[in-house]
């Protein structure tokens, strides 16, 4: 255990997030859509889905079977730059901004059930019906809480996932196991869920650049993100509302992981799975822990690699994806 006070989970299914849907682009028509939108990536074309009362930003691109990207923390949909393009060249591939992270909106609220794995997972959902996919199988794959996403993307909705990538994502219960075990490892997960609500706000308000930075250079040798994509990570999570939304990923996880395990522990998943490490970072522990609720997983290392594997190593992401789509 962690040592947070355990949260009682209040009267919120996760079938409220599922509420009506609609889309809407930059310029409010479905039809229109700008090729190459700040906050976006280039070549794509950007919309929004709204889902739960929130608006969800998304990138697509390509033809032929659906491909979805989710990104971690504190990254945005930009965090696929260098890979999404390769792999849209055979794929429709959909990349979705985290409800409150990039250009979607934040909940009003911070109460249990915002943002759990499952509510995210909704989310992208909505997207993924509203895009025309909802009927057919669609590929998915997420970096360090994306990936979280991503497996409860698949545990709930497993009869509309052809596979599953998880990059770099404590798996299942993993995490809450790491955490306890090292704490001052991911020092932010202590620091964010400390006694006070809303302090870790307060204290890195207008100081995003030291916190943010302290973390994606935090960590053993191998790469970071670029300066370029730190700057324009920074810039985003600076935007109102996206540091708490970040943060109550984090106070959420503890029951939100929970409820995705309970999923799971109804049928291990059957669809191809890849679990990837950065050598200087998880190693093979995804793909290990992975064989613990699926049936079909293939571990893949990146070498030299630390934590940031979409930029540390891109064009070894893009072939390992391939290869989980060709399965």
């Amino acid at each position: 255990m962690t040592g947070r006070q355990p949260k009682r989970r209040p009267v919120v299914a996760a079938a409220a997030a599922l509420a009506a849907v609609t889309v809407l682009t930059t310029t409010g028509s479905a039809a229109e859509a700008s090729a190459t939108p700040p906050g976006g990536l280039p070549g794509f074309k950007d919309g929004f889905v709204v889902s739960d009362g929130l608006r969800i930003h998304y990138a697509v691109a390509g033809h032929g079977p659906a491909l979805v990207l989710l990104h971690g923390w504190p990254e945005t949909l930009q965090a696929w730059e260098q890979v999404a393009p390769a792999l849209a060249e055979d794929h429709t591939v959909i990349a979705v901004d985290l409800r409150g992270l990039g250009r979607s909106q934040a909940s009003d609220s911070d109460a249990y059930g915002s943002y759990t794995p499952l509510t995210l997972a909704a989310d992208v959902h909505a997207v993924v019906d509203r895009l025309g996919f909802g009927g057919t199988k669609v590929a998915v794959a997420g970096h360090d809480i994306g990936g979280g996403v991503a497996l409860a993307y698949a545990a709930r909705y497993r009869d509309q996932v052809s596979q599953l990538g998880i990059l770099e994502a404590p798996p299942t219960l993993w995490y809450l196991k790491l955490v306890a075990d090292k704490p001052n490892f991911l020092w932010w997960d202590s620091f964010v869920n400390g006694q006070q609500p809303g302090v870790a706000e307060q204290l890195v308000a207008g100081k995003e650049k030291v916190f943010y930075g302290s973390v994606y250079n935090n960590g053993g040798p191998g790469g970071a993100p670029s300066a370029k994509a730190q700057r324009e990570y920074i810039a985003a999570y600076s935007r109102p509302g996206a540091t708490r939304s970040g943060f109550d990923f984090f106070r959420q996880q503890d029951t939100g992981m929970r409820d995705v395990q309970a999923l799971l522990d109804h049928g291990r998943l059957t669809m191809p799975v890849l679990g990837l490490g950065g050598q200087n970072s998880m190693k093979d522990s995804i793909g290990e822990e992975m064989k613990n609720v699926a049936t079909n997983v293939t571990t893949a290392v990146v070498p030299n690699a630390n934590h940031w594997v979409l930029e540390e190593d891109p064009q070894f992401v893009i072939d390992q994806l391939r290869q989980l789509l060709a399965r």
